[in-house]
């Protein structure tokens, strides 16, 4: 029997594209993953990665592992994880979602779930869209609500709604140029970015989606790229303007899961997620003191 360790090892050395920057990813040094890799084409009798200078590269017979590899460590990370669930709990839902939605959306939901849902535990996490994607896949999260999602055969994706992101600043009759902030929102922002204003990419600062938002740039006197539901509050109040003549960029939001371990606490969840997105659509609810 494989390893799930192994399987792991695999897993990073196709995620990273060398044994090297695997090595570091599984926290073992180069040697040890070739060895392993050595011995899981020994157990398969096949070759799974073609070395070469620039890095490893899956064959045919990896391509036809990789499933059963990520199955796998899902497998493990998710009986580890039920196997910690204290007696009081049937069992505990690992939700995630990007650092911008827990502001408001996501808050409501764990709210929801932990009202509707007393025999479950949760946990729940922040991260990227591709960090998301990655600790998804291997069954280290349960349920992901992010933007622009990585998106993988395992994988189920489902629209949840459309927001945009829009250009705010803090002063309308003065110029933003000098007071621009990148904040970078993914790899199809920066392409619609670079196509529509080419000249505002170099700039001074530059954030990334973990940054403090809208109080930010409410703090700094700048303007930047925001979503239009998470400055709604602050445009109302008159603290932001929506800055006149700018290029929107459409921002989907999507929920992403596990196919092939949904239960029926996962369909409960998935549908308390849709009616607090309805509510959030429709301005219902109501932001945190937090974001105003």
């Amino acid at each position: 029997m494989i390893d799930v360790e192994v399987a792991r090892t695999f897993l990073a050395v196709i995620e990273t594209g060398t044994f090297f920057e695997a090595s570091k990813k599984v926290h073992v040094t180069q040697s040890t993953v070739s060895m392993r890799i050595k011995n899981l084409e020994e157990r398969l009798g096949q070759i799974v990665f073609e070395r070469s200078k620039s890095g490893a590269r899956l064959t045919s017979a990896g391509h036809h592992f990789e499933r059963y590899a990520r199955a796998m460590v899902r497998a493990w990370e998710q009986g580890k994880h039920q196997a910690g669930v204290p007696d009081r709990f049937d069992e505990i839902l690992v939700i995630g979602g990007q650092y911008s939605l827990w502001s408001q959306l996501l808050t409501q939901w764990l709210i929801s779930l932990r009202s509707e849902l007393p025999r479950v535990a949760f946990r729940a996490e922040v991260g990227t869209p591709l960090a998301l994607s990655h600790r998804l896949s291997e069954g280290l999260i349960d349920i992901a609500v992010m933007h622009q999602p990585r998106l993988r055969a395992d994988i189920e994706v489902k629209h949840l709604m459309d927001d945009e992101l829009i250009l705010v600043t803090t002063d309308p009759d003065r110029g933003f140029e000098d007071r621009y902030m990148y904040v970078d929102w993914g790899p199809a922002f920066h392409e619609q970015h670079s196509h529509k204003l080419p000249d505002y990419l170099a700039v001074r600062t530059t954030v990334g989606l973990g940054f403090f938002g809208a109080p930010f740039l409410i703090s700094a006197n700048a303007a930047g790229y925001m979503p239009r539901r998470l400055v709604t509050p602050h445009l109302e109040e008159g603290y932001l303007y929506e800055a006149k003549d700018a290029p929107i960029f459409p921002y989907p939001l999507y929920v992403a899961y596990q196919t092939d371990t949904a239960s029926e606490v996962y369909e409960q969840a998935l549908d308390l997620l849709y009616e607090v997105t309805n509510e959030y659509q429709k301005g219902d609810l109501e932001a945190p003191f937090w974001a105003e």
